[in-house]
């Protein structure tokens, strides 16, 4: 079955709100008696995250609201979008971060912020 796409809404990122990629996710960290911490890479780890905020107006943020709600279930599945790399825009396997679902705020009378982190598979 394929994965949802982006829909028909902005998806470039303000250029202020993009956070730096953090190609991998966080090692394992074990504490150990001696008061040393071992670390150690998750296994298949090729994930990385981004922050970004994305300007819409308010029916583009209401599309947007309803593709989250039904399409991925509350914002937990994967869905494939464009991503800025940094130096151009890639179709990605993504999904929200645990701590990263959409967040909207109004930012004016005709634009709404949505921000959100993105967990980017096979970063």
């Amino acid at each position: 079955m394929p994965l949802p796409t982006w829909p028909a809404v902005p998806y470039r990122p303000v250029r202020d709100s993009f956070q730096p990629i953090k190609p991998f996710l966080d090692p394992i960290a074990t504490e150990m008696e001696g008061g040393n911490i071992r670390q150690r890479t998750r296994p298949g780890d090729n994930v990385g995250t981004l922050g970004q905020t994305i300007m819409m107006t308010p029916a583009d943020a209401e599309t947007f609201k309803a593709w989250v709600k039904t399409t991925l279930n509350n914002g937990t599945a994967r869905f494939t979008a464009l991503v800025w790399t940094g130096a151009t825009y890639v179709s990605k396997t993504c999904q929200f971060a645990k701590d990263g679902k959409p967040a909207y705020g109004a930012y004016s009378a005709s634009r709404v912020a949505v921000s959100m982190k993105l967990t980017v598979y096979d970063f």
